[in-house]
C-alpha cells in the first residue's frame, strides 16, 4: 500500500468560525442571552446597594430557587430573597457575632457584647439597646456612650414608637424626620445623621426591647442589607436577653434564699429589742434590695411608733396615724407605692429638707398571733427605694411583696415573744429607754451606729417630720 494520505492543514479562521459557531449553539440551547438580558435589566431595575457581581449571584440564586422549589410559599421566598441578598462575607460576620452573643448569660455583660457586636457588624458609630423592664413599665436604655442607663417610657420617641408598632424604622437624615428629638443632640454636641431602629422580637411573639444603630460609618444612610443583617441579629438577641433574664431570676432567688437562711439564724437568737430592730433592718435590706428600711414598732399605751435611731440611740416617737407607716400600723394593711410623689399620702416636704429623693415605698405590717390582746398591728417594716441590679430605682415587685410577707409574719413571732413587747417590762417606762439601760444595750448601741447611719436614720427622720407636721395640722 502506497504512504498514508497528509490532513489538510486548518486555518485559523476555520477554527474560529468552529468555536464561534459552537458558542452560539451553547448560547441557543442554554437561553444565555436572555439570562444575561434579564441579569442586566434586574441590575438596572433594582439598582441595589450591593456590588453588581453580588446582586448578579443574588438573582441568579433566587432564579435557581423559584426553579427547584415550585411549592414554597410567598412567605419562604421572600425569606430566602433576604438571605440570599446579604453578601456572603456579610454573613459570616453575622455568624461570628451572633456566636459571641448567645454565649453570654450575665445580664450586664450580655447588654455590652450586644452594643459591640452591632456597631463592628453595621459599621455604626454608636448603638443603643432599649431593654423592657415589666416590672417598672419602662424601657431600660443602655448605650455605647451612657455610663449608667436611662428608663424610657414605651412610646417615647423613635425607640419607643417601635416598641409600641413593632415597625423597622430607617431614617436617613434624622434632621427632616418629625419624629426625632434633636434635644440630646442639642445637649451633647453629639449630630445624629441617620439611624436604623429594629424592634426585638422573641419566640413567643413578645417584643423585649429596641435595638438602635447611630450614623452609619463610610456612608450616608443604612442600607437594605444593613436591615436585613440587623432582623437576623436581633432573633439572637432575644434569645440571648431570655437566657440573661433567667439567669438574672435565678441569681435574685438563690440570693433571696440565703437571705432568708441568714435572717432564720440570727432570729433564732435570745435578742433584745433594738438588736432585734437591727437584724430586722439588715435582713430586709437583703431580702428586696431596699435603699432604706425602718422598722417600727407599735405602742398602744401612747398610741404611738417608735423606733431607734442608729446614729444618736434615742427613742424615736411619732403619731401612730401619722404618714405611710402610720396608715399601715392603724389599718393593718400593706401598702405599696411604686411612686411616691404621685401618691397624695406621701409628703413631698421631707424630700425637700432632707435632699433625698423619694421613689418608691413598701410598709409591711407585722401582725400580732390571733387571739392576742391589744391591736392587731405589731410593728410596721416599712421599705424605701426599690434598686435595681443597674443601679437604678425601681419599684416593688409582687415577688418583693410576697417575700416581704412571709419575712412578716416570721419575724411576728419573734418580736411578740420579746420581754419588752408582752407586757412584761415596767409600765412606767419606755421599751426603748429599757434597752438603753441595760449594760448590754450601751454595747447594742454602738453596733448599731456602724450600720449604715445615715441611710436609716435619715429614713427615720423622714417619718418624724411627717408626724410632726401632722400633730401640728
Amino acid at each position: 500500500p502506497g504512504p498514508p494520505a497528509r490532513a489538510m492543514p486548518v486555518s485559523p479562521e476555520a477554527v474560529e468560525a468552529e468555536e464561534r459557531a459552537n458558542i452560539e449553539e451553547y448560547c441557543r440551547k442554554h437561553n444565555v442571552d436572555g439570562l444575561v438580558h434579564e441579569l442586566v435589566e434586574g441590575l438596572l431595575r433594582d439598582r441595589p446597594e450591593t456590588k453588581p457581581k453580588e446582586h448578579f449571584a443574588h438573582l441568579l440564586r433566587m432564579q435557581l430557587m423559584r426553579e427547584n422549589t415550585a411549592g414554597a410559599t410567598e412567605m419562604e421566598m421572600c425569606e430566602a430573597s433576604k438571605a440570599s441578598e446579604v453578601p456572603g462575607r456579610l454573613l459570616i460576620n453575622l455568624f461570628e457575632a451572633t456566636k459571641r452573643i448567645i454565649s453570654e448569660i450575665v445580664p450586664k455583660e450580655t447588654i455590652n457584647i450586644i452594643i459591640q457586636e452591632t456597631i463592628k457588624l453595621l459599621h455604626a458609630e454608636r448603638v443603643s439597646l432599649f431593654v423592657y423592664d415589666k416590672r417598672i413599665d419602662m424601657l431600660v436604655h443602655n448605650s455605647s456612650n451612657l455610663k449608667q442607663p436611662i428608663r424610657v417610657k414605651p412610646g417615647q420617641g423613635i425607640a419607643g414608637h417601635v416598641f409600641k408598632t413593632r415597625e423597622i424604622v430607617n431614617i436617613l437624615d434624622c434632621y427632616l424626620d418629625d419624629r426625632f428629638d434633636q434635644t440630646f443632640d442639642k445637649t451633647t454636641g453629639y449630630r445624629t445623621n441617620n439611624l436604623l431602629t429594629m424592634p426585638i422580637v422573641d419566640f413567643e411573639d413578645e417584643c423585649m426591647g429596641v435595638l438602635q444603630a447611630i450614623n452609619k460609618k463610610g456612608t450616608t444612610h443604612f442600607s437594605h442589607v444593613d436591615e436585613i443583617l440587623l432582623e437576623n441579629l436581633c432573633q439572637h438577641i432575644s434569645i440571648a436577653l431570655r437566657n440573661a433574664e433567667v439567669y438574672r431570676a435565678a441569681i435574685v432567688t438563690s440570693e433571696r434564699a440565703g437571705a432568708l437562711l441568714n435572717m432564720i439564724q440570727s432570729l433564732t437568737q435570745d435578742l433584745g429589742v433594738q438588736s432585734m430592730i437591727l437584724t430586722i433592718t439588715m435582713h430586709a435590706n437583703e431580702l428586696v434590695q431596699a435603699d432604706r428600711c425602718t422598722v417600727f414598732l407599735v405602742d398602744e399605751k401612747k398610741q404611738q411608733l417608735w423606733s431607734v435611731s442608729t446614729d444618736s440611740g434615742k427613742d424615736i416617737r411619732i403619731p401612730k396615724s401619722a404618714g405611710i407607716a402610720g396608715e399601715c400600723a392603724t389599718e393593718g394593711e400593706l401598702i405599696a407605692i411604686p411612686d411616691a410623689y404621685a401618691d397624695p399620702r406621701f409628703n413631698q416636704e421631707v424630700d425637700r429638707r432632707t435632699g433625698y429623693r423619694t421613689h418608691s415605698i413598701l410598709a409591711i405590717p407585722v401582725m400580732r398571733r390571733a387571739g392576742s390582746a391589744g391591736s392587731k398591728t405589731l410593728a410596721v417594716i416599712q421599705m424605701i427605694n426599690k434598686m435595681e441590679f443597674d443601679g437604678a430605682v425601681g419599684k416593688f415587685d409582687d415577688e418583693d411583696i410576697q417575700v416581704m410577707e412571709t419575712f412578716g409574719t416570721f419575724v411576728a413571732s419573734k418580736l411578740q415573744d420579746s420581754l419588752l413587747l408582752n407586757g412584761s417590762s415596767k409600765q412606767n417606762e419606755s421599751e426603748a429607754g429599757l434597752v438603753f439601760a441595760s449594760e448590754t444595750g450601751v454595747g447594742l448601741r454602738a453596733s448599731v451606729k456602724n450600720y449604715d447611719a445615715s441611710h436609716r436614720g435619715q429614713a427615720i427622720q423622714e417619718s418624724m417630720e411627717e408626724g410632726n407636721e401632722e400633730e401640728g395640722g
